[in-house]
């Protein structure tokens, strides 16, 4: 099981994914009086723990330094993965693509994970950190779905649900007047994550072939005739009724008669209904025909063969093709 390397990147493409989420957001600034726009500061995003930030804004206590390059500010961090069992799929079920006209790409079905994330704002004053905040929550309904391609080479798009759990704010105030005054607001996030093993190089099935059989437990099968004895005549028809005994109204069993071949002596019912016997005969309603029973079997009945090919037989996967199907039904009893 382990030691099988294989790395598709799948964490690093989620942080990348969660980043990417929010490295577009503006900041405008407009003039009290007017209401004119006079800046527009595109906020910046990094990774890396909030310790760090906050450490390196409280180092730098000169309040004449311009703050508003600096400020606003977001940075985020994964801070634990957890299994999600409410999510989890038949582990038997697999993911493939095709390769070539002959194998293919496949892995054994992705394993749930929940991703938690820490997104933290710091803003110079209260109505900056609002106004990123904002441009957040409206998509967050709880969740936000993106959609990604966790494994390039399996080429399976997977939607995956973000979740905002809690939105919190902290106003660093305190301190002597060399002490530098921030906003600073957490945002905490779930993200559906996916994850997948090795992927492996099965073969591509060219060809399917099925057969159909009755329900044995209908009693259908074969009545097989190995001796014939003087006095055996007549032929059996489909859809007739065959009996033992004296009559049809008072027969031991009965059943209807599937098909007949004279040449193998063998005898297909469906329906059977009693019990047939050995060593007696059995009779033909409309025909008459009376054969001695030798021996017989109940077994499933072959109803019918599907084969399923594509067409053209030279297809690969990924391109626009179609099948043949070939269809043959019994009861056949030559089969």
């Amino acid at each position: 099981m382990f030691g099988t390397h294989f790395y598709h990147r799948i964490t690093r493409k989620y942080v990348v994914l969660f980043g990417t989420m929010f490295n577009n957001i503006t900041l405008v600034r407009t003039n009290t009086d007017t209401g004119n726009e006079i800046e527009r500061v595109k906020v910046p995003i990094v990774y890396g723990p909030k310790e760090k930030y906050i450490s390196r804004l409280r180092s730098d206590p000169d309040l004449q330094k311009q703050i508003q390059v600096r400020l606003p500010r977001l940075s985020f961090e994964l801070t634990g993965i957890s299994y999600d069992a409410a999510r989890k799929q038949n582990s038997m079920l697999k993911v493939a693509k095709g390769n070539s006209g002959t194998s293919a790409k496949s892995s054994y079905m992705s394993v749930p994970y929940d991703l938690n994330f820490e997104l933290t704002l710091y803003a110079r004053n209260i109505d900056d950190g609002t106004q990123v905040i904002e441009q957040i929550m409206p998509y967050f309904n709880p969740d936000y779905t993106v959609t990604i391609n966790p494994v390039t080479s399996l080429n399976v798009l997977k939607d995956i649900p973000i979740i905002l759990n809690t939105v919190s704010n902290n106003i660093e105030y305190e301190g002597n007047f060399d002490s530098v005054r921030f906003v600073m607001w957490t945002l905490s996030f779930t993200m559906k994550a996916h994850y997948y093993g090795p992927i492996t190089n099965p073969k591509i099935i060219r060809k399917v072939i099925a057969n159909l059989f009755n329900d044995p437990t209908l009693q259908s099968g074969y009545i097989t005739r190995i001796n014939l004895e003087s006095g055996n005549n007549g032929t059996y028809h489909m859809d007739d009724i065959a009996y033992q005994g004296n009559s049809y109204e008072t027969a031991n069993a009965y059943g209807i008669i599937l098909s007949w071949s004279a040449n193998t002596g063998k005898l297909a019912l469906g329906g059977v209904q009693g019990q047939f016997k050995t060593n007696n005969t059995i009779r033909a309603l409309s025909s008459n025909a009376s054969y001695q029973l030798a021996s017989f079997d109940i077994s499933p009945l072959k109803l019918a063969k599907i084969t399923i090919e594509p067409d053209p037989l030279t297809a690969e996967p990924g391109n626009d093709y179609g099948y043949t199907t070939e269809i043959l039904e019994w009861p056949d009893i030559n089969e």
